[in-house]
């Protein structure tokens, strides 16, 4: 009992699995946290294009386009859509929501997440 022979090997042992633990937490977090804010531009980008536009036609589609750019630089993504709420008429002050969501698989625990992202604009341009 007196001997400190093997002490780091032992030592090693109990300490590894909250080492892995720890890292894992840290790499699903950042995962997380990185594509929430991939998320959250997406859906501001994709509204401020479609608020400058002149008809529902057109707001919609460069909406779309410009938050899928936004998209594409998220971590291990499954899937992601970006939608413009329709108003009754596209008409200048009216108010619409532009709402980003992506799915994917966190990077350690390869788990699934979705994430929904949305952002409230008035139309500048409207007819």
């Amino acid at each position: 009992m007196r001997e400190e022979r093997g002490s780091q090997i032992l030592e090693f042992i109990l300490v590894m699995p909250l080492l892995l633990i720890l890292v894992t937490f840290v790499f699903d977090q950042f995962t997380i946290l990185y594509n929430k804010q991939r998320a959250l531009s997406a859906a501001y980008k994709a509204g401020r294009i479609a608020a400058v536009q002149p008809n529902q036609g057109l707001a919609e589609y460069h909406g779309k386009e410009r938050g899928m750019e936004e998209l594409k630089q998220c971590i291990a993504l499954q899937k992601a859509t970006v939608s413009i709420s329709n108003p009754t008429t596209w008409s200048k002050g009216k108010h619409f929501e532009a709402r980003a969501k992506i799915q994917f698989r966190l990077l350690w625990s390869d788990e699934p997440y979705e994430l929904r992202e949305s952002y409230h604009m008035m139309i500048e341009n409207g007819e």
